[in-house]
Protein backbone atom coordinates (compact mmCIF):
# COMPACT_ATOMS: atom_id res chain seq x y z
CA UNK A 1 0.00 0.00 0.00
CA UNK A 2 1.57 3.44 -1.16
CA UNK A 3 1.33 6.57 1.42
CA UNK A 4 -1.28 9.71 0.39
CA UNK A 5 0.44 12.11 -1.56
CA UNK A 6 2.11 14.69 -0.19
CA UNK A 7 3.34 12.86 3.00
CA UNK A 8 6.67 11.70 3.48
CA UNK A 9 7.99 8.52 5.33
CA UNK A 10 10.75 8.21 7.15
CA UNK A 11 12.63 4.50 7.32
CA UNK A 12 13.71 3.20 10.60
CA UNK A 13 17.11 3.94 11.74
CA UNK A 14 19.59 0.78 10.86
CA UNK A 15 21.14 -0.93 14.10
CA UNK A 16 24.57 -0.15 14.33
CA UNK A 17 25.12 -3.47 13.24
CA UNK A 18 28.83 -3.16 11.89
CA UNK A 19 29.72 -1.30 15.29
CA UNK A 20 28.53 -4.35 17.70
CA UNK A 21 30.26 -6.58 15.67
CA UNK A 22 33.62 -4.30 15.78
CA UNK A 23 33.39 -4.08 18.92
CA UNK A 24 32.80 -7.98 19.69
CA UNK A 25 35.61 -8.33 16.96
CA UNK A 26 37.99 -6.06 19.90
CA UNK A 27 37.52 -7.58 22.61
CA UNK A 28 38.16 -10.69 21.09
CA UNK A 29 41.03 -9.83 20.22
CA UNK A 30 42.00 -8.06 23.19
CA UNK A 31 41.40 -11.34 24.99
CA UNK A 32 43.66 -13.35 23.01
CA UNK A 33 46.18 -10.44 23.49
CA UNK A 34 45.87 -10.90 27.06
CA UNK A 35 45.96 -14.55 27.02
CA UNK A 36 49.16 -14.15 24.98
CA UNK A 37 50.84 -11.90 27.11
CA UNK A 38 49.68 -14.46 30.29
CA UNK A 39 51.56 -17.62 28.42
CA UNK A 40 54.60 -15.87 27.87
CA UNK A 41 54.51 -14.03 31.26
CA UNK A 42 54.85 -17.39 32.77
CA UNK A 43 57.91 -18.56 34.44
CA UNK A 44 60.10 -21.02 32.14
CA UNK A 45 60.02 -24.06 34.82
CA UNK A 46 55.99 -23.60 34.27
CA UNK A 47 55.64 -23.04 30.62
CA UNK A 48 58.13 -25.79 30.17
CA UNK A 49 55.97 -28.17 32.08
CA UNK A 50 52.62 -27.19 30.11
CA UNK A 51 54.90 -27.93 26.93
CA UNK A 52 55.14 -31.64 28.03
CA UNK A 53 52.04 -32.61 27.71
CA UNK A 54 51.73 -31.13 23.97
CA UNK A 55 51.41 -34.10 20.94
CA UNK A 56 54.62 -33.39 18.65
CA UNK A 57 52.16 -31.62 16.08
CA UNK A 58 51.24 -28.93 18.61
CA UNK A 59 54.83 -28.45 19.42
CA UNK A 60 55.77 -28.14 15.86
CA UNK A 61 53.41 -25.35 15.57
CA UNK A 62 54.35 -23.67 18.44
CA UNK A 63 57.85 -23.88 17.29
CA UNK A 64 56.67 -21.59 14.47
CA UNK A 65 55.55 -18.83 16.74
CA UNK A 66 59.20 -17.05 17.51
CA UNK A 67 62.79 -17.98 18.54
CA UNK A 68 61.86 -18.33 21.99
CA UNK A 69 59.58 -20.68 21.63
CA UNK A 70 61.65 -22.57 18.50
CA UNK A 71 64.53 -23.50 21.59
CA UNK A 72 61.95 -24.55 24.13
CA UNK A 73 59.81 -26.76 21.70
CA UNK A 74 63.04 -29.06 20.51
CA UNK A 75 64.40 -29.20 24.53
CA UNK A 76 60.79 -30.26 25.46
CA UNK A 77 60.87 -32.67 22.30
CA UNK A 78 64.25 -33.85 23.25
CA UNK A 79 63.18 -34.52 27.11
CA UNK A 80 59.99 -36.28 26.58
CA UNK A 81 61.97 -38.51 24.14
CA UNK A 82 64.69 -39.15 26.15
CA UNK A 83 61.93 -40.20 28.76
CA UNK A 84 60.51 -42.65 27.27
CA UNK A 85 62.31 -44.77 24.94
CA UNK A 86 66.34 -43.38 26.47
CA UNK A 87 68.72 -41.24 24.62
CA UNK A 88 69.74 -43.87 22.75
CA UNK A 89 66.59 -45.17 20.67
CA UNK A 90 65.88 -41.07 21.00
CA UNK A 91 68.32 -40.48 18.84
CA UNK A 92 68.61 -43.60 16.33
CA UNK A 93 66.70 -41.34 13.10
CA UNK A 94 69.54 -39.60 11.84
CA UNK A 95 69.75 -36.51 10.20
CA UNK A 96 66.31 -35.24 11.87
CA UNK A 97 65.80 -32.66 14.63
CA UNK A 98 64.10 -33.77 18.03
CA UNK A 99 60.40 -32.21 16.85
CA UNK A 100 60.92 -34.57 13.78
CA UNK A 101 61.77 -37.40 15.51
CA UNK A 102 58.93 -37.02 18.30
CA UNK A 103 56.79 -36.85 15.15
CA UNK A 104 58.25 -40.00 14.13
CA UNK A 105 57.92 -41.92 17.51
CA UNK A 106 54.20 -40.91 17.97
CA UNK A 107 53.46 -42.57 14.61
CA UNK A 108 52.17 -45.80 14.56
CA UNK A 109 51.36 -46.45 11.38
CA UNK A 110 48.23 -49.62 11.54
CA UNK A 111 47.81 -52.21 9.16
CA UNK A 112 45.23 -52.95 6.07
CA UNK A 113 43.19 -55.50 7.83
CA UNK A 114 40.54 -56.04 4.77
CA UNK A 115 43.62 -56.80 2.46
CA UNK A 116 46.25 -59.01 5.00
CA UNK A 117 42.68 -61.31 5.99
CA UNK A 118 41.85 -61.84 2.53
CA UNK A 119 45.66 -62.96 1.74
CA UNK A 120 44.95 -65.30 5.11
CA UNK A 121 47.11 -62.67 7.56
CA UNK A 122 45.85 -63.48 10.91
CA UNK A 123 45.69 -60.59 13.53
CA UNK A 124 45.72 -60.56 17.26
CA UNK A 125 44.65 -57.71 19.10
CA UNK A 126 44.94 -56.57 22.69
CA UNK A 127 41.86 -56.46 24.40
CA UNK A 128 41.77 -53.05 25.92
CA UNK A 129 43.09 -51.09 23.35
CA UNK A 130 41.94 -53.25 20.40
CA UNK A 131 45.80 -52.31 18.83
CA UNK A 132 47.50 -55.17 16.63
CA UNK A 133 50.20 -57.12 18.77
CA UNK A 134 50.67 -60.16 16.90
CA UNK A 135 50.26 -61.17 13.26
CA UNK A 136 50.41 -64.81 11.78
CA UNK A 137 50.55 -66.51 8.15
CA UNK A 138 49.94 -70.47 8.43
CA UNK A 139 49.44 -70.29 4.32
CA UNK A 140 51.74 -70.77 1.58
CA UNK A 141 53.52 -67.64 0.52
CA UNK A 142 54.16 -65.20 -0.91
CA UNK A 143 51.70 -63.00 0.61
CA UNK A 144 51.70 -59.64 0.56
CA UNK A 145 50.81 -57.34 4.16
CA UNK A 146 50.03 -53.39 3.66
CA UNK A 147 49.94 -50.65 6.11
CA UNK A 148 46.27 -48.88 5.97
CA UNK A 149 47.22 -45.70 4.97
CA UNK A 150 49.90 -44.49 1.79
CA UNK A 151 52.01 -41.24 2.18
CA UNK A 152 49.25 -39.33 0.38
CA UNK A 153 47.32 -39.08 3.60
CA UNK A 154 50.06 -39.24 6.19
CA UNK A 155 53.54 -37.86 5.83
CA UNK A 156 55.13 -40.10 8.14
CA UNK A 157 54.60 -44.14 8.03
CA UNK A 158 56.24 -45.99 10.42
CA UNK A 159 56.27 -50.13 11.50
CA UNK A 160 58.21 -51.68 13.90
CA UNK A 161 57.84 -55.87 13.80
CA UNK A 162 59.76 -58.50 15.72
CA UNK A 163 60.08 -61.53 13.76
CA UNK A 164 59.13 -64.84 15.31
CA UNK A 165 58.40 -67.33 13.02
CA UNK A 166 59.90 -67.96 9.23
CA UNK A 167 63.00 -66.12 8.68
CA UNK A 168 62.08 -65.82 5.05
CA UNK A 169 60.55 -62.57 4.68
CA UNK A 170 60.65 -58.95 2.67
CA UNK A 171 60.42 -55.64 3.98
CA UNK A 172 59.91 -52.48 1.85
CA UNK A 173 57.59 -50.10 0.24
CA UNK A 174 54.58 -50.48 -2.70
CA UNK A 175 53.43 -47.95 -5.35
CA UNK A 176 49.56 -47.65 -4.00
CA UNK A 177 48.78 -48.75 -7.71
CA UNK A 178 50.14 -52.12 -6.50
CA UNK A 179 48.72 -53.02 -3.81
CA UNK A 180 46.66 -55.55 -5.10
CA UNK A 181 49.57 -57.99 -6.44
CA UNK A 182 50.34 -60.55 -3.83
CA UNK A 183 54.23 -60.50 -5.71
CA UNK A 184 54.54 -56.71 -6.11
CA UNK A 185 57.14 -56.68 -3.28
CA UNK A 186 59.40 -59.90 -3.98
CA UNK A 187 59.50 -59.27 -8.02
CA UNK A 188 59.87 -55.34 -7.57
CA UNK A 189 56.89 -55.43 -10.02
CA UNK A 190 56.84 -51.68 -11.64
CA UNK A 191 53.34 -49.93 -12.27
CA UNK A 192 52.25 -47.65 -15.19
CA UNK A 193 54.67 -45.28 -14.04
CA UNK A 194 57.12 -47.70 -14.16
CA UNK A 195 57.96 -47.27 -10.29
CA UNK A 196 58.91 -50.14 -8.59
CA UNK A 197 59.08 -51.45 -5.25
CA UNK A 198 62.12 -51.24 -2.76
CA UNK A 199 63.38 -52.59 0.52
CA UNK A 200 65.50 -55.45 1.55
CA UNK A 201 64.82 -59.33 1.80
CA UNK A 202 65.95 -61.74 5.12
CA UNK A 203 69.44 -63.61 3.54
CA UNK A 204 67.62 -66.57 3.40
CA UNK A 205 64.82 -65.56 1.43
CA UNK A 206 65.12 -67.05 -1.88
CA UNK A 207 64.06 -65.90 -5.49
CA UNK A 208 63.92 -61.82 -4.11
CA UNK A 209 64.59 -58.81 -6.65
CA UNK A 210 64.85 -56.24 -3.98
CA UNK A 211 68.00 -54.42 -4.35
CA UNK A 212 69.62 -55.74 -0.64
CA UNK A 213 69.60 -58.99 1.39
CA UNK A 214 70.25 -58.49 5.55
CA UNK A 215 70.83 -61.14 7.95
CA UNK A 216 67.16 -61.87 9.32
CA UNK A 217 66.56 -64.34 12.60
CA UNK A 218 64.38 -65.18 15.37
CA UNK A 219 63.47 -62.11 17.72
CA UNK A 220 65.41 -59.43 15.06
CA UNK A 221 63.66 -56.55 15.11
CA UNK A 222 63.30 -54.31 12.11
CA UNK A 223 62.13 -50.64 11.84
CA UNK A 224 60.35 -49.17 8.81
CA UNK A 225 59.87 -45.36 8.06
CA UNK A 226 58.88 -43.56 5.01
CA UNK A 227 58.94 -39.94 5.00
CA UNK A 228 58.75 -37.24 2.14
CA UNK A 229 62.80 -37.39 1.91
CA UNK A 230 63.67 -41.15 2.28
CA UNK A 231 62.49 -44.61 3.15
CA UNK A 232 64.70 -46.21 6.06
CA UNK A 233 65.19 -49.42 7.82
CA UNK A 234 66.73 -50.60 11.06
CA UNK A 235 67.70 -53.90 12.00
CA UNK A 236 68.50 -54.84 15.58
CA UNK A 237 69.40 -59.07 15.76
CA UNK A 238 69.83 -60.13 18.76
CA UNK A 239 72.67 -61.26 20.73
CA UNK A 240 72.30 -64.85 21.01
CA UNK A 241 71.10 -64.66 17.57
CA UNK A 242 71.03 -67.94 15.24
CA UNK A 243 71.52 -67.06 11.65
CA UNK A 244 69.71 -69.54 9.17
CA UNK A 245 72.13 -70.55 5.76
CA UNK A 246 71.10 -72.53 3.02
CA UNK A 247 73.70 -75.64 2.96
CA UNK A 248 73.40 -78.68 0.25
CA UNK A 249 69.80 -77.14 -0.72
CA UNK A 250 68.83 -77.36 3.07
CA UNK A 251 68.63 -75.03 5.93
CA UNK A 252 70.69 -75.10 8.97
CA UNK A 253 71.48 -72.72 12.08
CA UNK A 254 74.80 -71.15 13.28
CA UNK A 255 75.55 -68.79 15.59
CA UNK A 256 75.33 -65.05 14.33
CA UNK A 257 78.65 -62.97 14.77
CA UNK A 258 77.47 -60.14 12.28
CA UNK A 259 76.91 -56.57 13.33
CA UNK A 260 73.32 -56.19 16.47
CA UNK A 261 72.19 -53.12 14.42
CA UNK A 262 71.97 -53.04 10.71
CA UNK A 263 70.88 -49.53 8.31
CA UNK A 264 69.32 -49.44 5.31
CA UNK A 265 68.40 -45.59 3.74
CA UNK A 266 67.08 -45.58 0.25
CA UNK A 267 66.27 -41.66 -1.46
CA UNK A 268 62.17 -41.51 -1.62
CA UNK A 269 61.98 -41.09 -5.28
CA UNK A 270 58.67 -42.08 -5.63
CA UNK A 271 56.28 -39.75 -7.46
CA UNK A 272 53.08 -41.56 -6.47
CA UNK A 273 51.75 -42.41 -3.33
CA UNK A 274 53.45 -45.58 -1.40
CA UNK A 275 52.49 -48.16 1.47
CA UNK A 276 54.85 -49.82 3.53
CA UNK A 277 54.91 -53.53 2.78
CA UNK A 278 55.77 -56.72 4.10
CA UNK A 279 56.31 -60.41 2.31
CA UNK A 280 56.11 -63.20 3.95
CA UNK A 281 55.68 -67.30 3.96
CA UNK A 282 54.03 -70.06 5.43
CA UNK A 283 54.62 -70.06 9.69
CA UNK A 284 55.66 -66.64 9.60
CA UNK A 285 55.04 -64.65 12.89
CA UNK A 286 55.37 -60.82 13.91
CA UNK A 287 55.07 -59.32 17.23
CA UNK A 288 54.11 -55.18 16.40
CA UNK A 289 55.97 -53.22 18.52
CA UNK A 290 54.61 -49.68 17.81
CA UNK A 291 51.63 -50.39 18.52
CA UNK A 292 51.49 -51.05 22.14
CA UNK A 293 52.31 -49.07 25.41
CA UNK A 294 55.20 -49.33 27.37
CA UNK A 295 53.29 -51.77 29.76
CA UNK A 296 52.33 -53.94 26.92
CA UNK A 297 55.71 -54.06 25.97
CA UNK A 298 56.72 -55.34 29.11
CA UNK A 299 54.37 -58.35 29.13
CA UNK A 300 55.04 -59.26 25.82
CA UNK A 301 58.89 -59.35 26.98
CA UNK A 302 58.36 -61.26 29.98
CA UNK A 303 55.79 -64.05 27.86
CA UNK A 304 59.15 -65.79 26.66
CA UNK A 305 60.76 -66.36 30.13
CA UNK A 306 57.22 -67.37 31.53
CA UNK A 307 57.05 -70.14 28.70
CA UNK A 308 60.57 -70.95 29.35
CA UNK A 309 59.68 -71.67 33.20
CA UNK A 310 56.69 -73.65 31.99
CA UNK A 311 58.41 -76.01 30.02
CA UNK A 312 60.90 -76.53 32.29
CA UNK A 313 58.69 -77.53 35.19
CA UNK A 314 56.93 -79.96 32.24
CA UNK A 315 60.72 -81.35 31.76
CA UNK A 316 60.90 -82.03 34.96
CA UNK A 317 62.06 -85.77 35.60
CA UNK A 318 59.94 -87.51 38.86
CA UNK A 319 61.08 -87.52 42.01
CA UNK A 320 63.34 -84.50 41.38
CA UNK A 321 62.14 -81.75 44.06
CA UNK A 322 60.92 -78.35 42.92
CA UNK A 323 63.59 -75.68 43.65
CA UNK A 324 62.44 -72.80 45.91
CA UNK A 325 60.38 -69.92 45.06
CA UNK A 326 59.18 -71.55 42.04
CA UNK A 327 55.34 -72.28 42.26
Amino acid sequence: MEPPDGVEVLRPAKRARSETVLDEEVALAQQHEDCEVQLLSLPDGVLHHILLFLSASALTSLNSVCRYFKKLTHRVAMEKLVTEVGYKQAARWRGYNWLQRLAIEETTTRFDLLRGEAQRFMFTEVASSKAVREIRLEEPGPRLLLSDVSTAQEPILRWKLQLRGNNAAEFGVVPLDMQDHAKALHKCMPNPADERATGFSSAITVGSLLPARLPVMKNTVVEILATPREISFIVYNPEDGAEMIWQNNSTVSRPYTGPRELRLQLPNNFKCPVKLAVTAWQRAAFDVLHMLSPQELQQLKQQPQQQQQQSQQHQRPKGVPRPRGVT
